[in-house]
C-alpha cells in the first residue's frame, strides 16, 4: 500500500492503521495474522524526526504505522511511503476482501487541524482459489528406512474439483481422491501412502483432472522422487565401482571380477565368515593374529612360517598325500618319540635321546645293507648269493652251483655231503667220493701215518 502526500504543503499525521479482516471465509483475508510480516519504506526524510515503524498491534487487532517515540510525524510534499504485509497464509474460500485503513493526519494546502475522528478508507482484494495443485511432496522427507518398517506419506493442496491419480515408475495409476460435488470449490489438503514402501529410489507422478461420462480428462502433473536409505534393486545394478563410507574404501569392478580398494588406493582387505570360490590366487595367507602362522607361495611350491621373524613353522594334518617330502627330520608327536634324519649318506633312524633307534618293518628290499651288528630271528634266505667276509678279509662267495671258501673251514660237528666230495689241488683232482663211482678215488699218492684198515664181508683186516 503507498501513502502519498498531494499537497503542495507538509502533512502531519499520529498514525495510519490497517485493519484486515481475520478468519476462514471468502471475506476473511487469513486465520492467522500474527504470522504475516510487516514492515514500511519511507522514500524521504525528515530533518531530527525518527523513522516511522509499522507492525501488528494485538490490543487494536490492527498493523499501525506510527512514531516509535509517540509523537507526530512528517510527510513532505510529495513524499511517500510504503506499507507492506507479507507472508500472508490466505484464507482458502474465494471472495473479496475489504480492507479498512485508518489515519489521523492534519496540514497539507488548507492547513487542516488534526482531529478526533480518523479518516477512513476501504481497499479491496479478490482472492481467487488456485485452479491447479501445487506443491507435491513427501510429508516429511524424501529418505525412507525401509528396514525399520517406514513407508512415504505424499502431500498435495489444490481444489476440490479435480480427480487426482497417481502414477508410479512402472505406469501403474491409482485413484487417489475424487472431485468433490457442488458448485463450491475450495482448496484441501490431501495425502497419499503407497501400499508398500519404495525400495530404490521411485518417482511418482501426481494427474490431475476430471472425469466425463467416464472418460479421464488429464491435464494437470506434478512429480516427486522419494528415496530408500538403502536402496534394494530387482534386476540388477550397473557400475564401474562402489564406495563406502565414511571411510572411502571402494569395490572396482574390472574385466576379471572385483577389485577390493582401500582409501588410499592400494589392495584392501576382505573380511567374511566363509568365503567358497573354485579358486584362489594370492601371495601368502596369514592368521588372524601377528604372531600366528602364514603361508607364502613360491615358484617351488608352499613354504609354512610363524610369525613375523619368518621362522619355520609347523604342518599339522591327520593325514598328508604327497609325492614328495623334502625335511631334514621327521619326529612322532611326542619329544621323547624316535626321529629319522636324512644325511648325504641316506636315513638315520633314532631314538628320543637322540641315540641311535630301532628300525621294524614286515618286510625290507635293499640293494645294499650296512651295519655293525645284526640278528635275524627267522631264515636268511639271500636270492642274488653272499659275500662273506671278515673285515676285509674275505671267507667265502656263494654261486648259483657252488660255494667257494677263500680260507681255512673247521667243522666242529658232522658235515653231510648228498652227491660227494671232490678235493682238487692247483685245479688238479686227486681225490674224489661220489655216489656215481661208488666208492673213492685217489689221484695221488697216499700216506697214512696211523693204522690203515679193510673191512668186507664183516672181516676188518689191518693192510
Amino acid at each position: 500500500m503507498i501513502v502519498s502526500n498531494t499537497h503542495q504543503s507538509d502533512v502531519k499525521w499520529e498514525f495510519i492503521d490497517v485493519e484486515i479482516p481475520v478468519g476462514s471465509g471468502g471475506g476473511d483475508l487469513t486465520s492467522n495474522p500474527t504470522a504475516i510480516s510487516a514492515s514500511i519504506a519511507p522514500d524521504y526524510s525528515v530533518w531530527l524526526e525518527p523513522a516511522p515503524v509499522f507492525g501488528w498491534d494485538s490490543t487494536l487487532g490492527r498493523f499501525r504505522a506510527h512514531s516509535p517515540s509517540g509523537g507526530r510525524l512528517t510527510l513532505p510534499d510529495q513524499g511517500s511511503l510504503v506499507l507492506k504485509l507479507e507472508d500472508i497464509s490466505v484464507s482458502s474460500v474465494e471472495g473479496l476482501v475489504r480492507l479498512k485503513v485508518y489515519e489521523r493526519s492534519g496540514g497539507g494546502d488548507d492547513n487542516i487541524p488534526i482531529r478526533r475522528a480518523d479518516f477512513a478508507t476501504t481497499l479491496g482484494l479478490v482472492k481467487q482459489a488456485p485452479k491447479i495443485p501445487r506443491n507435491f511432496r513427501p510429508e516429511k522427507k524424501s529418505l525412507v528406512d525401509v528396514d525399520a518398517g517406514g513407508n512415504v506419506v505424499l502431500k498435495w493442496e489444490g481444489p476440490d474439483n479435480l480427480d487426482y491419480w497417481i502414477r508410479d515408475p512402472d505406469g501403474s495409476e491409482v485413484l487417489a481422491r475424487s472431485a468433490a460435488q457442488g458448485p463450491r470449490v475450495t482448496q484441501q489438503p490431501y495425502t497419499w501412502s503407497p501400499p508398500s514402501a519404495p525400495k530404490r529410489g521411485t518417482t511418482y507422478t501426481l494427474i490431475a483432472g476430471t472425469t466425463s461420462a467416464g472418460q479421464q480428462q488429464q491435464g494437470y502433473f506434478l512429480t516427486t522422487t522419494v528415496h530408500a536409505r538403502v536402496p534394494e534393486f530387482d534386476s540388477g545394478t550397473r557400475t564401474p565401482w562402489v564406495e563406502g563410507t565414511p571411510n572411502k574404501s571402494r569395490v572396482t569392478f574390472s574385466a576379471q571380477g572385483a577389485e577390493i580398494r582401500n582409501a588410499t588406493g592400494g589392495l584392501g582387505t576382505v573380511e567374511a565368515d566363509k568365503v567358497e570360490v573354485n579358486g584362489v590366487r594370492t601371495k601368502w595367507v596369514w592368521g588372524r593374529n601377528d604372531s600366528d602362522g602364514w603361508i607364502e607361495f613360491p615358484q617351488s611350491g608352499v613354504n609354512v612360517f610363524n610369525g613375523q621373524q619368518r621362522n619355520w613353522g609347523t604342518v599339522a594334518a591327520d593325514k598328508a598325500d604327497v609325492n614328495g617330502v623334502n625335511t631334514k627330520w621327521v619326529q612322532g608327536r611326542n619329544a621323547s618319540d624316535g626321529w629319522i634324519d636324512f644325511p648325504k649318506s641316506g636315513l638315520r633312524v633314532r631314538d628320543g635321546q637322540n641315540n641311535l633307534g630301532v628300525l621294524e618293518a614286515g618286510k625290507a628290499v635293499l640293494n645294499d645293507l650296512l651295519t655293525d651288528q645284526g640278528q635275524v630271528k627267522g631264515p636268511l634266505t639271500v636270492k642274488g648269493g653272499m659275500n662273506l667276509s671278515h673285515g676285509s678279509v674275505p671267507i667265502f662267495t656263494t654261486y648259483p652251483e657252488r660255494t667257494l671258501f677263500h680260507g681255512v673251514n673247521e667243522f666242529k660237528k658232522w658235515t653231510l655231503f648228498d652227491d660227494g666230495i671232490v678235493v682238487e689241488m692247483n685245479k688238479v683232482e686227486t681225490i674224489r667220493i661220489g655216489k656215481e663211482i661208488k666208492s673213492m678215488l685217489v689221484a695221488c699218492d697216499l700216506q697214512v701215518q696211523g693204522q690203515l684198515s679193510v673191512s668186507a664181508g664183516g672181516q676188518v683186516r689191518i693192510l
